[in-house]
């Protein structure tokens, strides 16, 4: 079952834009940072997702 991801606060996208671009040493493209957006917000519904089952275990 897939779930829809939140949407966060932009800042925690500019967070892992620059962190991007900085170790890229470049600017990112739109394009480049829509996907990564779209990666970062699937990647931390995986790991709540993940969180939730090991509580569950508890």
């Amino acid at each position: 079952m897939v779930r829809t991801p939140f949407e966060y606060d932009r800042i925690f996208y500019n967070e892992i834009i620059l962190e991007m671009e900085t170790q890229w040493n470049r600017k990112l493209s739109d394009h480049e940072k829509h996907v990564l957006i779209e990666g970062y917000k699937y990647g931390r519904l995986a790991e709540m997702e993940n969180e939730i089952k090991i509580l569950e275990v508890k």
